[in-house]
């Protein structure tokens, strides 16, 4: 099922995209569920992390498009947004946010249904992909396992380690080992849960991820060192 959201303050708009989500969808035998916001505040004070596509109209009070993309993007980096704007020199400043596509109103079915063609193709690869939701005191994000270079428990909450951020939140590291998302993980200490494609060097005591080095116990030296070949040999590394 397609989830889809739509934020435009337009009724006539809103209406018309969401019968073309919904006739499009039907076309391909797909189910869909639609949810309309009227302005962007709303959007994101209600925002579960739970869409597949975000159509984000541009021009809004309170809050424009572009601000609001910004603002989706510091908690969501990987659901797929398409602007829909009556001006096409709004369209370029869609890379900042990591835009999908845009559509230009006025709407036109063919045109819509091309542009779902490419959403359809990408919504299939971007279910292959892998993400958590880390649920933090200020709110929740949602980040792509690639990116997450290590998990640590400290002072009784999990840091989560990504490439140019660090994120607090609560829960147990058994909980993380135990689900499917951290499978490939390796433990090289009980405080520790490594991606290990991020690890550079294995040494006797420690593992190097660039420039940090990391406590490896004896005993699970060998089972880590078993576990990222056994990743390499798949490609899963």
């Amino acid at each position: 099922m397609l989830k889809a959201v739509i934020v435009e303050d337009e009724e006539i708009h809103a209406n018309l995209l969401k019968s073309y989500i919904e006739k499009d969808c039907m076309s391909r035998g797909e189910s869909c569920q639609v949810t309309v916001y009227k302005n962007a505040v709303a959007f994101l004070e209600n925002y579960r992390a739970d869409a597949d596509v975000i159509f984000l109209d541009i021009v809004m009070p309170y809050m424009d498009g572009m601000q609001a993309a910004r603002k989706l993007r510091e908690v969501d980096g990987t659901v797929l947004l398409i602007f829909v704007t009556s001006m096409a020199q709004y369209a370029i400043h869609g890379y900042e946010v990591d835009a999908f596509d845009f559509i230009l109103k006025p709407l036109q079915y063919p045109a819509f249904s091309v542009k779902m063609d490419r959403l359809f193709a990408r919504c299939g690869k971007k279910k292959g992909e892998n993400t958590v939701t880390i649920n933090r005191k200020d709110g929740m994000v949602v980040v792509n396992i690639r990116d997450l270079r290590y998990v640590e428990v400290f002072n009784h909450s999990l840091i989560y380690h990504m490439e140019k951020t660090n994120y607090e939140s609560y829960g147990q590291l058994g909980a993380l080992e135990a689900s499917e998302s951290f499978s490939t993980f390796i433990k090289p200490s009980p405080s520790y849960l490594v991606n290990p494609r991020y690890v550079t060097e294995v040494g006797q005591d420690f593992l190097r991820l660039g420039e940090e080095m990391l406590p490896l116990s004896r005993r699970r030296r060998k089972e880590c060192l078993e576990k990222m070949a056994s990743l390499m040999g798949k490609g899963g590394v």
